[in-house]
């Protein structure tokens, strides 16, 4: 075997190559070829950010710790109902799409890791927004037939309209806009007899 054909590595650059090819392996990138790569360079953040084990400890402290584990629409408790942790302004789609966006617009090379950490890190400075929903609840919400009241909203949301928005699409802007409008005297559920939401 020839010595051209052993895989070197350019160590502060980060990058593997080898003599015997043109082309290197860098750990970063800048761009993406394509519209598809981003959003699956996207899905792949969220999905290793949701089966982080520092992800699960949020989770964990947010409802075992600090007692947020009531459907805030029904009142039912986690132990008779699932009670999720739902992301809410902004979604976790729209918060890994900004630091993305925040990335290339400043022209930072990164990889997935980098963005995980960065998500991580807003989750422990409280930088998101949650709500706690019991799971049909969660899923009437992605379903498109439940608004959530703003002030339902735990955590800072703000922080991230105010740093992150400008990283989004006029079309997710739109949706974070229409969210923040939402409040207990507007909202359109489909069913408006959610008593212990009805007398908040």
């Amino acid at each position: 075997m020839s010595n051209d054909n052993i895989v070197k590595s350019n160590v502060e650059g980060l990058e593997l190559y080898s003599e015997a090819y043109p082309f290197r392996l860098s750990l970063r990138v800048g761009s993406f070829e394509s519209e598809g790569a981003f959003q699956k360079f996207v899905k792949n953040c969220e999905l290793m950010l949701r089966k982080s084990l520092e992800y699960k400890l949020w989770r964990n402290y947010i409802i075992d710790v600090l007692q947020v584990n009531q459907c805030m629409i029904t009142h039912e408790v986690i132990g008779e109902v699932t009670v999720d942790i739902h992301h809410h302004i902004p979604s976790l789609h729209s918060f890994i799409t900004a630091l993305v966006n925040e990335c290339l617009e400043k022209g930072e090379e990164f990889c997935s890791f980098d963005i995980c950490q960065k998500a991580i890190i807003l989750h422990f400075q409280n930088k998101v927004g949650y709500v706690a929903l019991m799971n049909s609840m969660h899923d009437k919400f992605h379903n498109g037939h439940l608004d959530i009241p703003i002030s339902f909203v735990k955590g800072d949301y703000m922080f991230f309209v105010n740093n992150y928005l400008k990283y989004l699409d006029d079309a997710e802007k739109d949706v974070i806009n229409t969210r923040l409008a939402v409040s207990t005297t507007n909202v359109s559920w489909s069913r408006n007899n959610y008593p212990a939401a009805a007398s908040m």
